[in-house]
């Protein structure tokens, strides 16, 4: 097994469930993060909170520390395809070390890999690289790989399935309480709500509308950051077309009642929000652990693929003709599914291990050309 250092700004469930993962393969691993990120317990990982600003003259100090651990593998998890210094400082530590591996993660391209984003040039100079989709690996095509022997594989964030409460706390306050009255014996769709403004023609409340029609929406988020004059615009515009009593706005709830909402809605409708691939593991460990039934666009199909199954543990909508077919789905009777998402993750839990056994591959093959 492998000496195996992970770089991230972030310990979040996306780095921590990785770290958690190659430990769990035997591996030695210390994830190096910011100043002020923690973890709960560790489980045999070393944990570093080191960086303040991912300076060079950060990277540089750190330098001797990565020496003495003779890291075997330098593992970049990039949340976006963006740098900083200190993340460039150890790439090129990596490289000037013959015996290291250094390895990439990239989880979503926002910018784009073109010739002024360094991003670009660490995907050349690495000896692994990992996306989560198919579909993301094709973007890498055209790139000037600098090792003919480059490893490349398929690594979504990992999903979280054994701590059942990860998300969920207890307590449900007052105000809480009044939703979760008014939706007793309704039936009702849960929709993530990260809208900057009002836009009747944008396909978020076109999609809305669709739903609306049928059943009641819970808008899950907040419209906070609106002024009063565009809710007031939302507003009439629902109740024009005799929507006004069939959605709900959230505000900020507690983990407590998002697994109450995820247990008794008919769908969580994902389908046609621009989420990342982190965000949208993040969908799904919640749907998953609340037992929830997924309305998904074929995009978001691709993470995690194969768990999906058309009608039987969730819809899958083509991405290009998400209200189209919205309308369609509309017409059942009922939007949940026959098949329990958890009981399919049960039985076949091993499409779920199949990527961290390519990973595995990936680096011992990787070692074996440096040995």
């Amino acid at each position: 097994m492998a000496k195996i250092v992970l770089v991230s700004p972030k310990a979040n469930a996306t780095t921590w469930q990785l770290a958690r993962a190659l430990k769990a393969q035997q591996h030695e691993v210390v994830l190096l993060t910011s100043y002020g990120e923690c973890v709960e317990e560790t489980h045999g990982i070393e944990f570093m909170a080191y960086f303040k600003r991912w300076s060079i003259v950060e990277g540089l100090k750190i330098i001797p520390g990565l020496f003495g651990m003779q890291a075997q593998i330098l593992h970049l998890l990039l949340e976006e395809d963006q740098l900083n210094p200190a993340q460039l400082v150890l790439a090129a530590y990596a490289k000037s070390h013959p015996q290291c591996v250094l390895t990439t993660s990239l989880f979503h391209i926002r910018k784009g890999l073109g010739r002024r984003n360094p991003v670009r040039y660490l995907v050349e100079e690495s000896d692994i690289v990992t996306c989560p989709t198919v579909e993301a690996m094709g973007d890498l095509r055209g790139l000037n790989v600098r090792t003919k022997r480059q490893g490349r594989g398929i690594l979504p964030p990992v999903l979280n399935l054994e701590e059942q409460n990860i998300y969920f706390d207890s307590a449900i306050d007052e105000a809480e309480k009044k939703i979760s009255a008014n939706l007793q014996g309704e039936k009702f769709a849960l929709l993530p709500f990260h809208e900057k403004t009002f836009s009747p023609e944008s396909e978020f409340f076109l999609n809305l509308h669709v739903l609306a029609q049928k059943q009641t929406v819970i808008l899950w988020g907040s419209y906070s950051h609106w002024n009063l004059r565009t809710r007031k615009q939302f507003h009439q515009w629902m109740e024009k077309h005799g929507l006004a009593d069939k959605w709900m706005v959230t505000g900020e709830i507690s983990a407590a009642l998002v697994q109450q909402l995820l247990e008794n809605c008919e769908a969580l409708v994902l389908a046609g929000l621009p989420l990342t691939p982190i965000e949208l593991t993040d969908y799904f460990m919640k749907a998953i652990h609340g037992n929830c039934t997924l309305v998904l666009d074929s995009t978001q199909a691709n993470v995690h693929g194969t768990l999906w199954k058309n009608g039987q543990n969730c819809w899958i909508l083509s991405a290009g003709r998400v209200t189209n077919d919205l309308v369609k789905l509309s017409a059942k009777s009922s939007l949940r599914t026959t098949e329990s998402l958890s009981e399919k993750i049960v039985q076949e839990r091993h499409w779920l291990d199949h990527p961290m056994n390519e990973l595995n591959r990936l680096y011992s093959r990787a070692l074996e050309q440096k040995s």
